[in-house]
């Protein structure tokens, strides 16, 4: 008789074992399959911002590249001074209004955009020094677009490209 409760007790106990297992692998089987449907639903979700925000930023290198402003700005500005801080207001407008998009894009690429501002600010300045603030904003038009030139590539170009290539690993 003894023999039969151990045995009954030993049989019961390796039932008991068996379905806690197969349970805890259905569930976490399920658990699984919920997480990718999450991540699916999520993705769908955040694609559309993120890309959007890189576009943005795109525009906002664009639109504060040095030949783009001088377009902006030729007719608004009399002085090498009007134009020096024209073009800085409008870097600082365009980048206040860009600020949110660092949420959905890399920190990395959210440095680069930041660099490539303080980049064109600087070389800005750097030629504003050399020209007299009361002249002709020709002047100072003219040893932007001979910095350009001799540059040979877009100070924003390097930037866009890097954000592209992020952009580009969401699709």
């Amino acid at each position: 008789m003894n023999d039969y409760i151990i045995l009954i007790i030993a049989f019961g106990s390796l039932l008991l074992v068996s379905i806690y297992v197969i349970l805890n692998r259905i569930l976490l089987s399920d658990e699984r399959r919920r997480n990718v449907e999450l991540l699916k639903s999520s993705k769908s979700i955040t694609v559309p911002i993120r890309i959007h925000a890189y576009e943005r930023l795109i525009l906002f290198l664009e639109r504060i590249s040095p030949d783009s402003l001088l377009l902006k700005l030729k007719n608004q500005a009399q002085t090498n001074s009007d134009l020096h801080l024209a073009m800085l207001q409008q870097i600082r407008l365009e980048y206040e209004h860009n600020l949110s998009q660092q949420l959905y894009v890399s920190i990395k690429i959210w440095e680069s955009v930041k660099a490539t501002k303080e980049n064109i600010i600087l070389s800005i300045n750097d030629l504003a020094k050399h020209t007299d603030p009361n002249a002709s904003s020709i002047d100072l038009a003219n040893k932007i677009l001979d910095k350009l030139i001799s540059d040979g590539e877009s100070p924003v170009s390097e930037t866009i490209k890097e954000i592209k290539t992020e952009a580009q690993k969401l699709m």
